[in-house]
C-alpha cells in the first residue's frame, strides 16, 4: 500500500509539474493582405463663418394670428392675420476652411425680445430655411456664401415694437 501512495503522490507531482509550466510561442509578424494595418491623418484648415448679412423681416401688421416665412432668397409669405412686404433680407454668412470639404450647418432656433415693449418673445425657428449643409469648393480667401430664411409664428396680442435677436449659427466639417 505505501508502494502505490509513493507512485501516485510521484505521478501527481509530475503532471502538476508539467501543467504548470508556461508554454512559449515564437515570436511571429504580420503577413499578408489581411495582416497588416494602415495609419491615415488628413489635415484640414479651420474652419470660420462671417455674418455678411443681418435678417429682415421688414413690419409686419397683425390683426390676427399668423406666420410670417421667410425663405433663403428673401421672399416673405404671411399667413393668417398677417400682412407683411413681399420681400425681405436673409441673414447672410462665408464659410472658409478646407477645398472638397462638406460643412454641417447647425442653425437654432433664435428668441426675439421686444427692446421697447417687453412682454412674450418671439421665436424664429431656422430650420427648414436654408441649406443643412454646403460643399467648399475653394480654399482661402474667397469662401462659400450661404443664405438662410426663417419663420416666426406671431400670436393675435403680440405686442407692437421692434423684436431682436442673435442667431448662433455654427459650421462643422463632416
Amino acid at each position: 500500500m505505501t508502494k502505490i501512495l509513493r507512485m501516485t503522490l510521484a505521478a501527481s507531482v509530475a503532471a502538476f509539474t508539467f501543467a504548470s509550466t508556461p508554454a512559449f510561442a515564437a515570436p511571429t509578424s504580420a503577413s499578408g493582405p489581411n495582416g497588416l494595418a494602415t495609419a491615415h491623418a488628413k489635415i484640414v484648415k479651420p474652419l470660420s463663418l462671417e455674418s455678411v448679412a443681418n435678417m429682415e423681416f421688414g413690419d409686419i401688421t397683425v390683426q390676427d394670428a399668423g406666420l410670417a416665412t421667410m425663405d433663403n432668397a428673401g421672399a416673405i409669405t404671411c399667413t393668417g392675420g398677417l400682412t407683411c412686404a413681399a420681400t425681405g433680407t436673409p441673414a447672410e454668412y462665408t464659410v472658409k476652411g478646407t477645398n472638397n470639404q462638406i460643412v454641417y450647418i447647425t442653425k437654432p432656433n433664435v428668441t426675439l425680445n421686444n427692446t421697447a415693449n417687453p412682454g412674450t418673445p418671439l421665436t424664429l425657428v431656422l430650420n427648414g430655411h436654408g441649406p443643412t449643409q454646403v460643399l467648399l469648393t475653394n480654399s482661402g480667401q474667397a469662401g462659400l456664401n450661404f443664405k438662410l430664411g426663417g419663420e416666426i409664428s406671431i400670436a393675435a396680442n403680440t405686442l407692437e415694437g421692434d423684436y431682436n435677436g442673435t442667431l448662433a449659427v455654427t459650421v462643422d466639417y463632416q
